[in-house]
């Protein structure tokens, strides 16, 4: 979707403490002098130095987090032994890499493209490349790409075969990669005791084209008699698409009143926050950051109810898990060095990236497939300029 208020505000309060520093660490190598094992600065997240004939790359402690509480959690940086592709990755062209797309999937990738700046600055210092994220939701991310307008498209959803044939009209080819998981979350207000699961049946009667329901009692007998105010994504965005497709069957297929519909998730939180009757829906992980002002709702397909968490969304079972992509113009791989190279590096540090970013990362399997796109990328014919 086009705004993703919070995360989006995350995404950016984090990438500009990467810049300025998380922590002030007065032991930390400055990177001139950087020393394997020496304490870094969060600001030299991802920078990487050649000493001798080894490497070195700052990166975040294993067991500590930028999102600790717990003071001896907290994350610390430390320059760490890197490998020669790490080194020739961060030797990118001074190029600008041109995103848009989905808002779900732009925290992601605004935190990859820091740390890929953070590491070609560090070679090629002012040369370093360049890469610009927008936001124009999953559909509007589309149009741009197949203009020829940008060189990666974050989607929430696979592409369309209306997109496919306008890429295809302007001769634009792709490739597809798996980046993330996410789930779909209903959410309620907390003071709503009774809707503590619903069926994906009774989803459907709610927000099918032509639903008139605008209490709880006629959802399911012995619900209250209490009025169903209902919030909903923008009908642009991969959101909006993905929640119509799993609840009615087809994805833009809606009711046409009784929904207050906004390009910003944090609408939805204030809204359904404050209204005891109210139900909404967005991304998981935005739904657990909001967890003290919204409930989350578990959905039954008939196999039971299930609860959204990061294993039954991993695992499949939660009815509405779905997968986040980018896509790939093959043209700019082919001319553009530094669009391969960025690719490379947030498919080798997704792991660390989704957890900075607080997502639902890829499961072990998930991992093993992507490379299947990342191997097409590196088969394409490079165009010498």
């Amino acid at each position: 979707m086009i705004s993703q208020s919070v995360k989006r505000k995350f995404a950016r309060i984090l990438v500009a403490s990467l810049t300025v520093g998380l922590v002030a660490v007065a032991s930390a190598s400055p990177v001139s002098a950087a020393k394997l094992d020496d304490s870094c600065k969060s600001s030299d997240l991802y920078k990487i130095q050649k000493i001798d004939t080894k490497y070195i790359r700052c990166e975040i402690v294993k067991g500590t987090s930028i999102h600790a509480t717990d003071k001896a959690k907290q994350a610390k940086f430390k320059w760490t032994a890197a490998k020669e592709s790490q080194y020739i990755l961060a030797n990118a062209e001074k190029e600008t890499i041109r995103v848009d797309g989905s808002s779900t999937v732009y925290p992601l990738t605004a935190v990859a493209a820091k740390y890929f700046e953070n590491s070609t600055k560090s070679v090629k210092k002012k040369d370093g490349a360049k890469v610009t994220v927008g936001f124009s939701g999953t559909g509007g991310g589309f149009e741009k790409f197949c203009r020829n307008e940008t060189d990666i498209n974050d989607a929430s959803r696979g592409i369309s075969a209306k997109e496919v044939a306008a890429c295809k009209a302007t001769g634009i080819t792709y490739t597809e990669i798996l980046i993330a998981n996410d789930g779909l979350t209903v959410v309620v207000n907390p003071a709503n005791t009774w809707a503590t699961s619903l069926t994906m049946a009774e989803m459907k009667a709610i927000w099918k084209d032509g639903s008139t329901i605008t209490n709880w009692k006629d959802v399911r007998p012995g619900f209250p008699d209490q009025a169903l105010t209902l919030f909903g994504a923008g009908t642009d965005s991969g959101t909006f698409d993905s929640f119509t497709e799993f609840v009615n069957g087809k994805a833009k297929s809606v009711r046409k009143t009784g929904v207050q519909t906004s390009e910003d998730d944090n609408v939805t939180v204030k809204g359904v926050s404050s209204d005891k009757g109210a139900m909404g829906y967005f991304g998981l992980s935005y739904a657990e950051e909001n967890s003290s002002k919204v409930k989350l709702v578990a959905l039954d397909k008939g196999a039971g109810a299930v609860s959204p968490n990061v294993a039954t969304v991993q695992n499949g079972t939660y009815p509405m898990a779905r997968p986040l992509y980018i896509y790939v113009k093959n043209a700019s791989i082919a001319t553009k060095p530094a669009v391969g190279a960025f690719v490379q590096f947030y498919v080798d540090n997704l792991a660390q990236i989704s957890t900075d970013a607080i997502f639902v990362p890829l499961t072990a399997q998930q991992m093993k497939d992507l490379q299947g796109g990342v191997k097409a990328i590196a088969l394409i014919p490079r165009v010498k300029k």
